[in-house]
C-alpha cells in the first residue's frame, strides 16, 4: 500500500506528539509521582511509534520505541522519574524532529539512533547523594501540568484519514467537545487571505469613486459592504490563527536548560497557551520570547543564597503570560529577580559613549532602561554563554517593531523586571499613516506612531548640534524621514512642521514629512527581489486611487 500520500498528515499528527510529550516531561520534573502524567507520555510515545511503523520510518520507530520501553519501567515503578529521565527523554524529542525534517525533505538520515536506544536500554539512575548546601536542585513547572495535546493545526490536507490518524486517537486524552475540524493545506489559507486582502484595496478604490460622484446611494451600499468585508476579514483572520501552545514547549525547554546550567532554583509559569496569534507571526516570536527568558534566569534572578539573604523565597520565578485585548496580543514575561537600576544605565551609555554627561540628565527611567535595546549595550559585569541583559536586545526589539508591536521595559531593583510586548492580531492586513515625503508617498503601521504633531518652528529649540522639541516635559529630537531616505527636503513657508512621534534606539523622536495624509486600511504584499533586501522596507499596498506605497520599517529604517 502506497503511504506517502500520509506523508504530510503524518508529520503533523508526529509534531502535535512531540509537543505534547516535551511539555509533560517538564511539568513531570514538579511532580514526578503524577501517575497521569507518566500514562501519558507512555501512550504518546507508543503512538509515535505505532504511526512510524504503520509509514515504514525505521529510524523514528527505533527512538520512539526505546522512549516508550523506558517510561514503561518508570510506570512500573523499576526507573524513579529523575532529570536523567526527562533529559533523556527530551533528547529522544530533538532526534525525532530532527527525523522528521529528514523525513520531510526525503534525504536519508545518518544519526546514531541505535546508540541512543542503547543508552536507554541500560539506563540506571544515581544513588542519591546528599546535595552540598549551596547546590540549588533546578525545577521547572507549569501552570498546567499535564497540557492536552494541541489543537490541530492548519499544516496539510488529507481527504480520507490515514491510519496513522487512526492510531493517534487511541492515545490522546479527552478533549471535551470539540467540534468537527477539517484540516486544509496553508497554501489555500494564503489564497484566501490574499483574495480577502484585494477585497480591501477594491473596497478603498470604490470609496475614492463614491467622493468623486457624491451619489449617497451608492456611499450608503458601499459602507454596508465595508462592513460585511470586516466580518469576513475577521472570520479568515480566525482560520491562520494557531495557539500559542504551537510553540509554548520550547519556552519551558528554554527556561529548564538555563536553569540547569547557571545552577538556579527557577519556577517557570505559563499562561494564556490557548490564545491565537497569526500563523505568519507566531514563528517569528520563538527567537526574541526565548533570548528574553534567557535574560530573565541567567541575569535577572539571583542565587539562591543572595534572594535569601535578600528575604526572597530560594526559588525565583519567571511568568510568561499571553493575553488578547480585541485585536491586540499582549505578552509579558515578569521575573522576580534583582531588577535594573536606571541610573547604572545611563553610567554604562555615558562610559561607552552612547550618551553625553548631559544627554544622560535628560533621560526618563523609562528611557534608560530601553538604552538596553541599543546595539553592543550591556551592563553586564561578565559574559556568559547563555546570554547577557542588553546583549541582542537590539535584535529582540527590531524583531518586534517589524512585526508592527511595541517593547516596553520596567524595572524596579530588588523586585523584578516586567517586558511587555504589544503585537497586532495579524500582519496581513494593517492600519497605516500614509505620509508624503517629496515626490513619494510612504505608509507606517499606526502600531509605530504614537502620536501626530504640527509644530511651528517657535518650538523648536537647538541642544548641541540636535533639534529638539518639548512634548510631555520631555525633550524629543527631530528628525526629517526626507533626509533619511535621501530625497529633497521640505519647505514649510507656513512654519509649520507636519510629524509623527514613533520609537527609535529605546527612546522617542520626532519624524518630519511633507504631509500627513491620514489613516488608511492597507493590504500588505511582499516585494519581490531586489526590493526585498532593502533596508527599512517592509513590504508594498495599494492606494484606493490604485497608487502603490511602501511600507516603512520605521526599526531598520532608522
Amino acid at each position: 500500500m502506497d503511504m506517502s500520500q500520509y506523508k504530510a498528515l503524518f508529520l503533523s499528527e508526529s509534531r502535535e506528539y512531540l509537543r505534547t510529550i516535551a511539555e509533560q516531561v517538564v511539568a513531570l520534573e514538579q511532580s514526578p509521582g503524577e501517575r497521569s502524567a507518566v500514562d501519558a507520555l507512555f501512550r504518546g510515545a507508543h503512538s509515535l511509534k505505532g504511526m512510524a511503523a504503520s509509514m515504514e520510518y525505521g529510524d523514528v520507530v527505533v527512538v520512539a520505541h526505546s522512549m516508550e520501553d523506558l517510561m514503561a519501567r518508570v510506570r512500573d515503578g523499576a526507573v524513579p522519574f529523575d532529570a536523567g529521565v526527562a533529559d533523556l527523554l527530551l533528547e529522544g524529542v530533538d532526534l525525532i524532529d530532527v527525523l522528521l525534517q529528514d523525513v520531510e525533505q526525503e534525504r536519508p538520515s545518518t544519526l546514531p539512533t541505535g546508540d541512543y536506544a542503547q543508552r536507554l536500554a541500560i539506563y540506571t539512575p544515581a544513588p542519591p547523594k546528599a546535595a552540598p548546601a549551596d547546590q540549588a536542585e533546578t525545577q521547572v513547572s507549569a501552570v498546567e501540568a499535564v497540557p492536552s495535546p494541541a489543537p490541530t493545526t492548519p499544516a496539510a490536507a488529507a481527504d480520507i484519514a490515514p491510519p496513522p490518524a487512526a492510531e493517534a486517537e487511541k492515545a490522546k486524552e479527552p478533549a471535551g467537545e470539540a467540534g468537527g475540524t477539517v484540516r486544509v493545506k496553508t497554501e489555500l489559507l494564503d489564497h484566501l487571505i490574499n483574495l480577502t486582502g484585494e477585497l480591501v484595496t477594491n473596497k478603498q478604490r470604490l470609496l475614492t469613486i463614491a467622493g468623486e460622484l457624491a451619489s449617497p446611494a451608492l456611499n450608503d451600499a458601499i459602507s454596508e459592504t465595508a462592513k460585511l468585508l470586516r466580518s469576513l476579514h475577521d472570520e479568515v483572520m480566525k482560520v491562520r490563527l494557531m495557539p500559542f501552545e504551537a510553540i509554548s514547549d520550547r519556552f519551558q525547554r528554554s527556561v529548564r536548560s538555563v536553569a540547569k546550567k547557571s545552577g538556579k532554583e527557577i519556577h517557570f509559569e505559563l499562561t494564556g497557551r490557548e490564545i491565537g496569534l497569526d500563523r505568519g507571526m507566531l514563528e517569528q516570536l520563538v527567537d526574541p520570547l526565548n533570548h528574553i527568558l534567557r535574560n530573565a534566569v541567567d541575569h535577572g534572578i539571583e542565587e539562591s543564597g543572595e534572594r535569601e539573604r535578600g528575604g526572597k523565597p530560594a526559588r525565583g520565578t519567571v511568568r510568561l503570560a499571553v493575553t488578547r485585548d480585541r485585536d491586540r496580543i499582549q505578552i509579558t514575561v515578569r521575573d522576580d529577580g534583582r531588577g535594573m537600576e536606571p541610573a547604572t544605565m545611563i553610567a554604562a551609555a555615558i562610559a561607552k559613549g552612547i550618551l553625553t554627561p548631559e544627554e544622560g540628565e535628560l533621560l526618563s527611567p523609562r528611557q534608560a532602561l530601553m538604552l538596553s535595546c541599543i546595539p553592543g549595550f550591556s551592563t553586564a559585569k561578565e559574559v556568559t554563554d547563555i546570554s547577557g541583559r542588553g546583549v541582542g536586545m537590539d535584535a529582540v526589539n527590531a524583531a518586534i517593531q517589524k512585526l508592527g508591536g511595541t517593547l516596553g521595559i520596567e524595572s524596579e531593583p530588588g523586585v523584578g523586571t516586567t517586558i511587555t510586548l504589544r503585537l497586532p492580531l495579524t500582519i496581513a492586513i494593517i492600519h497605516a499613516l500614509v505620509v508624503q515625503v517629496g515626490q513619494v508617498k510612504a505608509a507606517i503601521p499606526v502600531n509605530a506612531v504614537q502620536r501626530t504633531v504640527e509644530l511651528s518652528r517657535r518650538q523648536i529649540e537647538t541642544m548641541g548640534k540636535r533639534q529638539m522639541f518639548q512634548l510631555d516635559d520631555e525633550a524629543i529630537p527631530l528628525l526629517s524621514l526626507n533626509r533619511v531616505l535621501g530625497l529633497p527636503l521640505g519647505r514649510f513657508p507656513d512654519g509649520i512642521l507636519p510629524l509623527f512621534v514613533t520609537e527609535a534606539r529605546g527612546r522617542r523622536v520626532g519624524i518630519v514629512v511633507d504631509r500627513l495624509l491620514g489613516q488608511h486600511e492597507l493590504f500588505v504584499k511582499q516585494l519581490g527581489r531586489p526590493l526585498s533586501k532593502m533596508a527599512g522596507v517592509a513590504g508594498g499596498a495599494t492606494l484606493g486611487d490604485g497608487e502603490i506605497v511602501a511600507i516603512l520599517d520605521l526599526a531598520g529604517l532608522l
